[in-house]
């Protein structure tokens, strides 16, 4: 009596992978989520994409990390402005002969 009892509450347990699998998934979503939002409440979003927007940005446009030019007020460390408007903007280029 208890056997088939057993038997029957086993089931088929053909899905039961499956929504394990989807579960995990969902868990793992909910973490990435909070963790998140978690980061762009304390600005560590803002803090790791400065060097991006900014540093790098200025240096690919102008050469230097801390350039700026008319379209940022008043140029700084400006490669091709000279005088008080340019700054330091002292660059040396070394071409290698070619042999």
């Amino acid at each position: 009596m208890e056997l088939i009892h057993l038997q029957k509450l086993k089931g088929n347990q053909s899905g039961q992978a499956m929504v394990e699998y989807i579960l995990l998934l969902l868990v793992v979503v909910g973490g990435f989520l909070v963790l998140s939002k978690g980061m762009e409440r304390m600005g560590v979003t803002q803090v790791l994409t400065t060097p991006i927007t900014q540093n790098f940005a200025m240096a690919y446009k102008y050469g230097h990390p801390k350039a700026k030019g008319f379209d940022e007020g008043t140029p700084e460390n400006h490669p091709r402005i000279s005088g008080a408007g340019g700054g330091n903007n002292f660059r040396m280029f070394i071409n290698p002969r070619n042999k």
